[in-house]
C-alpha cells in the first residue's frame, strides 16, 4: 500500500510524525522490530516490502549482513508479482 506525500505532508502538520499515515502504526523504535514488521509483509506477498527486503540484504541494512544473492531473488519475487 502507499500513499502520496501529501497524505504525508498531512501527517507531519498533525504531529503523527512517529505514526505510520496510513495505518497509524507507531513506527518502530529499533531494527528488529521493523525487521519484523517488513517480514510479516512479505510473508503476505507484499512486492513493495519485498523489494524492501532486498534492499536491506544488499545494503546489509536492518542489522541483516549483506546478502546479494538473498536480495535479486527477493527483488525477482517482487517483480513476478
Amino acid at each position: 500500500k502507499r500513499w502520496c506525500n501529501g497524505c504525508v505532508w498531512a501527517a507531519i502538520q498533525r504531529g503523527m510524525c512517529d505514526k505510520c499515515p496510513f495505518c497509524r502504526t507507531p513506527v518502530p523504535s529499533d531494527d528488529a522490530s521493523e525487521l519484523a514488521m517488513v517480514q510479516k509483509r512479505v510473508d503476505k506477498y507484499d512486492a513493495d516490502a519485498m523489494f524492501h527486503l532486498g534492499s536491506q540484504y544488499y545494503l546489509a541494512g536492518l542489522g541483516l549482513t549483506k546478502d546479494a544473492p538473498r536480495a535479486i531473488e527477493l527483488w525477482t519475487e517482487a517483480a513476478e508479482l
